[in-house]
C-alpha cells in the first residue's frame, strides 16, 4: 500500500527558523522553489532549485517538479511571497472588486494543486492576528481579502508553527505541532502519539518527515 503524500505548512514570523528548517533535506531529491529570492541560511546544494520571478513561474515549477520522478519532496518558500506576487498582478491588471476576485481565484488554484499534489510538499507562511467573532484573536496564515481568511489551513494535513525561545546563553528553535488555543497549528494525533505525546520537536523538516513516514509505514504494516 502506497503512503499518501502529506501537505505541510510551516508558519512563523521572520527569524523563527522557517527556511532554516530545510537544511537537512535531501538536496538530491528535494525540489526547492525559492520564491523569496533570498540566499538560503545554509549551504545550498539543491540539484532542483529555482528562483522564480513571479507567481506564474513558481506555479509552473510546482507542476514541473510534480512530474519529475527524481524529486520526492517539494518546498515552496514562501506562500507569503507567492501571494504578494499574485496581488501585484491583480493590481496591475484589475480594478476595484475585481482585484480581490482575481486574487481569490489564483489562491484557489494554488490550494487545489497543493491538495492534489502527488508528493510530500512543504510551504512556509507568515501569520497575522485575526479577530474571531469579536471574542478573541487567533494567529492564522496571512492572506488578503475575506474569502480565504482562516480557510487556508484547512488545505494542509499539518500546520506547524516554527518558534524560537531565547535564553541568556542560546536560542532554541523548535516546531510546535498542536494549537495552543490561540493559533491554527494542527497535527494528526497518531504522530503526536509517535512522539510520546510531545507537541514540540526540534526545528528540522527532514526529521518531521521521517516521523510521518515511519508512523505511516508502521500503520500500514499493522
Amino acid at each position: 500500500m502506497k503512503i499518501v503524500p502529506y501537505q505541510f505548512v510551516i508558519v512563523g514570523q521572520s527569524g523563527k527558523g522557517k527556511t532554516y528548517c530545510f537544511r537537512n533535506m535531501d538536496q538530491n531529491t528535494t525540489g526547492f522553489i525559492n520564491m523569496e529570492n533570498k540566499p538560503l541560511p545554509f549551504i545550498n546544494n539543491f540539484v532542483y532549485y529555482s528562483t522564480p520571478n513571479n507567481w506564474q513561474e513558481a506555479y509552473q515549477k510546482l507542476i514541473e517538479y510534480a512530474k519529475d520522478d527524481k524529486i520526492t519532496c517539494v518546498v515552496l518558500d514562501s506562500l507569503s511571497s507567492y501571494l504578494d506576487s499574485v496581488m501585484k498582478t491583480a493590481r496591475e491588471t484589475k480594478k476595484g472588486y475585481d482585484i480581490y476576485s482575481y486574487y481569490s481565484e489564483i489562491l484557489s488554484q494554488l490550494m487545489y494543486i497543493i491538495k492534489k499534489y502527488p508528493k510530500d510538499i512543504f510551504l512556509t507562511a507568515h501569520y497575522e492576528l485575526v479577530d474571531v467573532d469579536g471574542a478573541y484573536t487567533e494567529k492564522r496564515i496571512k492572506v488578503n481579502g475575506k474569502s480565504w481568511e482562516g480557510n487556508v489551513e484547512s488545505q494542509f494535513t499539518c500546520v506547524i508553527y516554527s518558534e524560537m525561545k531565547k535564553s541568556e546563553t542560546l536560542r532554541e528553535y523548535y516546531f510546535r505541532l498542536q494549537n495552543d488555543g490561540n493559533d491554527s497549528a494542527k497535527m494528526p494525533p497518531m504522530f503526536i502519539e509517535a512522539l510520546d505525546g510531545s507537541d514540540k520537536i526540534p526545528n528540522d523538516a527532514n526529521e518531521l518527515l521521517k516521523v510521518v513516514h515511519q508512523t505511516l509505514n508502521k500503520t500500514i504494516k499493522e
